[in-house]
């Protein structure tokens, strides 16, 4: 079996890879066809069998230590195929990422062909994404005055108006966030006012006159605790930092929960409550 997988992943050079690329062309147009002739009941039951079988490698790869393998000498048989099931799992994320901008070009395309409400939107879609794709693949690939237009193209892209529209997204969410924060800070209960204190001193302990509203306390000794700066770095690295772990602990068991579900087809709410 893993001599197979060897072969399968090893290069190939001149016909054979001509012959493997269509025989793979192939192969899955025929997987896609019958996938397409089979029943819904069917179709679910196989795409729950893909998902369970993806799933049962990589805990088994990860679960089963090599000393458990009547091998000699003692290896997991899974972990070496490990480097083609990760280029596998490459080509299918390229693979959705095509079906994504697929997806988008349908949706845009559509709004442009019938001039629907906001289609100058979907016409911008298409200018920039041709645009600094084009200039991306011409810089790297292009020689001689070709490559450093497209280089300077590139660069005014991406450096002048993705980033500059980046920090314009963000600096309107600034607004939001005020407003939230402000509704945040009312004091209506014990917990409002202990956030708006904590609040209070890490924005004071951030900037240099919350350092100069107590400078005339001792730097050394008991009061010296009671220093703004200090009592900032002590909610930072203190009661922050233990409720962020808690926070991540629970996102963890929550993300492991919702893994298992998915990988025993437990999951309804993904595709199988859809006509595939």
């Amino acid at each position: 079996m893993i001599s197979f997988w060897h072969w399968i992943s090893a290069p190939r050079h001149g016909w054979q890879l001509t012959a493997f690329i269509f025989g793979a062309l192939a192969i899955g147009c025929g997987v896609l066809a019958l996938l397409a002739s089979t029943t819904p009941r069917y179709r679910k039951t196989l795409v729950a069998a893909v998902t369970f079988l993806a799933g049962l490698y990589y805990a088994i790869e990860f679960l089963i230590p090599p000393s458990l393998w009547p091998l000699d000498p003692p290896r997991n048989p899974f972990s070496e195929v490990q480097p083609l099931v990760g280029t596998l799992t490459q080509i299918i994320w390229s693979f959705a990422l095509f079906l994504g901008v697929w997806n988008l070009f349908l949706i845009h395309g559509r709004a442009v062909a019938k001039r629907s409400r906001g289609w100058y939107n979907s016409a911008a879609f298409f200018i920039s994404f041709f645009a600094i794709m084009g200039a991306g693949l011409l810089k790297d690939y292009a020689h001689g005055p070709v490559a450093k237009v497209s280089q300077s193209v590139f660069t005014i892209l991406f450096s002048g108006f993705l980033t500059s529209l980046d920090a314009t997204m963000f600096s309107l969410i600034a607004f939001y966030i005020v407003s939230a924060a402000y509704r945040a800070f009312r004091v209506k209960s014990l917990e409002a006012g202990l956030m708006m204190a904590a609040a209070g001193i890490i924005m004071l302990a951030l900037v240099p006159v919350g350092a100069e509203i107590t400078n005339w306390l001792p730097s050394t000794g008991f009061l010296s605790a009671l220093r703004v700066e200090r009592m900032g770095y002590w909610l930072l690295t203190s009661p922050n930092m233990a409720a962020q772990r808690a926070i991540a602990f629970g996102i963890a068991v929550g993300g492991l929960a919702m893994g298992l579900r998915i990988w025993l087809s437990l999951e309804r709410g993904n595709f199988f409550d859809r006509q595939l």
